[in-house]
């Protein structure tokens, strides 16, 4: 039973979000434009700018977060859930309601959500509905979710007895999303390889051109490209299951050989179907799981899941670069199972595209400061990407703050990607410092969170003198060693103890300071 004092309490609302892509901050904004349009004003907020004590005093709290890396919150919701994990206040009065967002291939499919959904109800709080996970395109179940809530917090608003309030439309809050479904077929007129063919990776360079798109971009921003499968693949697959491309699927009017071409996933197998067919190798896609499981067309049919777009950031400013978009993309392949195995969409822009549907991606969160504000950039291998456009776009507007890039690689004789340029950055002002850190060029591994602690104090210097820290790149070993990093820097340089420094980073997150493009 709810609190004596909860239908004394006057109606209030607050609607949050956790989000590193996107999709989090698209659904919750949607679900503030729906509530306000039904008569509630809502504003849709990162989760890190509620405060507990903000829970105490409302009524409804409704959340929208994405799960990243191993089951973790992202940066835009871990401070309020290092919080409200740790917090003893009550929150009986509340009411709430939680829509995860994920992708089934991980394990710990929409953990965070869960996460969060459990501990609310470890408090007290009460559930308006029951949590809703979402795998993959969130837009459809995150309306319907959307419809039902707002049908409940006008009844609640309106008190006991009332009618209901019929939520309105809003023809002029036209949904962020739809050019998802509506990609623009662009020109691929530059296709390059970065890394020299000595090296044992392959980076490419690709130049997508814009014209008549109506894209425009800003840095920072990231381009989501729709790949098709290897037709190599499809036709082995097909070889396995002893069909042939005409067979048609049951309860679709498409044919086996097109929905494996361009409608669903074949090289990362859903977690369904990979339970399936049993404890999985990493790193085996749909024809590895049929073969080893014996598995048949309504098996496999039934257990795919839609190909998925793949976010690219953008590596070229508009200020620059109006209508084209640079992308810096490594070319996965690996070997598995006798055969060579590939990224879906790496090996769809290296090998079989003239052309490429897209659409653009922006990212709110990742964005430069004001010109003379200064940057600290963190940015190994691909991850130069958003730093190279930083650094185009500070050149084209002759900003006057200062710019210090980390860039990190194998070997430089092979890896230095876009070294010339950074080069050239370095030597015209636009980069105030350049270090850079290629592990395999000595005996001893060098990495970018070494040269960070190389130069602690001057990195803690530029952070008290108001610096933005950026870092893009590998999520699963990179980042979390920059982070560690970080936080012995400001603990060794500002001669703070480890909860202060703790404080501090936080004070960076919280204030968009230290903002993290991973993957």
């Amino acid at each position: 039973m709810r609190g004596a004092d909860v239908s004394d309490r006057e109606f209030s609302l607050v609607v949050a979000y956790g989000t590193d892509m996107g999709n989090a901050e698209d659904a919750a904004m949607s679900f503030a434009e729906a509530s306000t349009a039904a008569g509630i004003p809502a504003e849709a907020v990162e989760l890190n700018q509620v405060e507990l004590d903000q829970l105490s005093t409302t009524t409804h709290f409704i959340v929208v977060t994405s799960t990243f890396g191993d089951g973790e919150f992202p940066d835009t919701a871990t401070l309020f859930w290092e919080a409200i994990s740790t917090s003893t206040t009550r929150l009986e009065h509340l009411s709430f309601a939680v829509l995860a967002l994920g992708d089934t291939s991980y394990e710990l499919f929409c953990n965070a959500g869960k996460l969060l959904d459990a501990r609310l109800e470890e408090l007290g709080a009460a559930r308006l509905a029951e949590r809703v996970d979402v795998d993959g395109y969130y837009e459809e179940p995150a309306a319907a979710w959307t419809t039902d809530l707002v049908k409940q917090l006008t009844a609640a608003q309106s008190g006991p007895g009332a009618p209901p309030v019929v939520a309105a439309e809003n023809p002029d809050a036209p949904h962020r999303s739809q050019e998802r479904h509506h990609p623009f077929t662009a020109p691929l007129p530059v296709n390059r390889l970065l890394t020299s063919s000595e090296s044992d990776k392959e980076v490419r360079h690709y130049e997508l051109d814009l014209a008549g798109s109506g894209i425009t971009y800003q840095a920072g921003d990231s381009i989501a490209v729709h790949p098709v499968n290897d037709p190599d693949l499809v036709a082995a697959i097909l070889a396995e299951l002893k069909v042939d491309a005409t067979h048609r699927v049951a309860g679709s009017e498409e044919t086996l050989g097109l929905l494996l071409t361009e409608q669903l996933e074949i090289r990362t197998p859903s977690r369904a179907l990979q339970e399936l067919a049993g404890p999985a190798a990493y790193g085996e896609d749909v024809l590895d799981l049929i073969r080893r499981a014996d598995l048949t067309v309504d098996d496999v049919i039934d257990a795919l899941r839609p190909l998925q777009f793949r976010d690219y950031s953008i590596a070229s400013s508009p200020l620059v670069h109006p209508d084209r978009v640079h992308l810096t993309v490594a070319t996965v392949r690996y070997p598995g199972a006798g055969r060579r195995h590939g990224g879906v969409a790496s090996t769809y822009l290296a090998e079989r595209s003239q052309t490429v549907r897209i659409h653009l991606r922006p990212n709110h969160h990742f964005r430069l400061p004001a010109g003379d504000v200064p940057i600290i950039m963190i940015g190994p291998g691909t991850g130069i990407a958003p730093f190279r456009a930083f650094l185009q776009e500070r050149q084209a507007a002759a900003a006057p703050g200062r710019s210090w890039l980390f860039f990190g690689d194998r070997r430089r004789a092979t890896d230095f990607l876009y070294g010339e340029e950074l080069t050239g950055f370095a030597q015209s002002g636009t980069l105030t410092r350049l270090d850079v850190a290629f592990s395999r060029d000595q005996e001893t591994k060098v990495y970018v969170q070494h040269r960070m602690r190389e130069n602690s104090a001057e990195l803690f210097s530029w952070l008290q003198d108001g610096a933005h820290l950026y870092v893009c790149g590998d999520a699963d070993r990179m980042a979390k060693d920059v982070d560690a990093a970080l936080h012995e820097i400001v603990a060794e340089s500002g001669g703070m103890d480890a909860d202060a420094a703790h404080a501090y980073v936080n004070d960076l997150i919280k204030t968009h300071r230290y903002l993290r493009d991973v993957y």
